[in-house]
């Protein structure tokens, strides 16, 4: 397995370096400012940008893989150790940065920080081949040596005669930390409770205010609020505006409270199909209704209520997308029996009514006076 591992991390890093050699020519063609070689440049990054993320998931995936009884290769000794180590490397790692800046993320596998301004950063070095240059990066060096100090194993054996089945003993480290940035800001949203920290939920900024990476927020899942997720994409876009913190949160408060007031005077200013629109959450069942039995949720309900007005063929099958509001009524009960079918309010009138109030026990059906309007403030 360690062969094979090692053949594809290779694969891996061969990307990695032909994503820096165009790179340099991208550079080199913006330059010169001919337009055919910035595209097949900026193609050619894309491509091995992308071949390279692509050999990193499934190298990521290798420890999932080992710990599941059936794999080939199953070890949960093996798993174990990548857990201890990769803990160790990441806490030595923090222990490192605590002294010279400040910790912000820690992560299973990397670890954001913030550094000096005067920290050094790069270092070009030259090589007797004076065409050829070699540029570290001094933060990346500096882990790497603490990584290789703790980290090396010096009884690695490789076969050399698989005949005769002669190993070879040499020290071997390819655990390495690899820098991204600098990047010009990065948010971490605070717990609602003291002392109780949010992790793997950030945004991080380039200089040119772009978003670089985003992790754990709702814009990026299937199925949530698009309320939320429209509201997210504003939000991000106010978080690098003003010269204070104080002028920053002023921007970022003026975008939360216009959707505050939308749910605080429910939505009166826009029409229902586009308030449905915001508010409508929708859930794909992996299963057939039958299957769940006397499971309950919100999407269960939602199939549920669409067999009585749409007939059980509509929910024999798995895959059925349930896309449903919360109502308020009936009241005292689970927000899961609560979920009402987007589909009706896009039927016939009488329809619509008769299954609302049979639901619902309401004599009012309007549309706003059924939404658990407390249950959306919330979320």
């Amino acid at each position: 397995m360690l062969t094979q591992f090692a053949a594809f991390e290779i694969e891996g890093y061969e990307y990695k370096g032909l994503n820096k050699v165009w790179k340099g020519k991208l550079s080199e063609a913006k330059a010169s400012k001919n337009s055919i070689k910035i595209q097949e440049a900026q193609n050619m990054v894309v491509l091995y940008d992308s071949l390279q993320l692509a050999h990193k998931c499934i190298l990521n995936s290798f420890y999932g893989y080992v710990m599941r009884k059936g794999a080939r290769w199953y070890s949960m000794e093996m798993a174990g150790v990548v857990t201890y180590t990769g803990a160790k490397i990441i806490q030595n790692a923090r222990l490192l940065v605590e002294k010279i800046g400040k910790p912000l993320e820690l992560d299973t596998d990397g670890i954001w920080c913030v550094l000096p301004a005067s920290f050094p950063e790069n270092f070009t070095l030259k090589t007797k081949d004076l065409k050829k240059k070699l540029t570290i990066s001094y933060p990346c060096v500096m882990l790497n040596v603490d990584v290789a100090r703790n980290n090396t194993n010096d009884q690695y054996q490789t076969l050399t005669d698989p005949i005769e089945k002669t190993y070879a003993t040499h020290s071997e480290c390819s655990i390495e930390f690899e820098v991204d940035g600098p990047y010009k800001a990065m948010i971490l949203p605070a717990s609602k409770e003291e002392g109780i920290l949010i992790k793997k939920r950030y945004a991080v900024f380039n200089d040119d205010g772009t978003l670089a990476e985003l992790k754990g927020f709702e814009i990026k899942r299937r199925g949530e609020l698009k309320l939320i997720k429209v509201f997210q994409a504003e939000l991000f876009d106010k978080f690098l505006h003003g010269s204070t913190l104080e002028e920053c949160y002023s921007a970022v408060a003026s975008v939360a409270n216009r959707w505050l007031d939308l749910l605080d005077n429910q939505g009166k200013d826009i029409a229902d199909n586009e308030l449905l629109d915001y508010i409508s959450e929708s859930s794909t069942m992996s299963k057939s209704l039958a299957e769940y039995g006397s499971q309950k949720s919100c999407a269960v309900t939602t199939a549920r209520r669409l067999a009585d007005f749409l007939g059980d063929t509509m929910v024999k099958d798995k895959g059925l997308r349930c896309q449903y509001i919360v109502a308020c009524e009936p009241m005292g009960t689970p927000v899961s029996e609560r979920a009402v079918p987007v589909a009706i309010f896009e039927t016939d009138t009488e329809i619509m009514k008769f299954y609302v109030r049979k639901w619902c026990k309401v004599s009012d059906v309007d549309i706003r006076s059924i939404i658990d309007w407390s249950y959306y403030n919330n979320v």
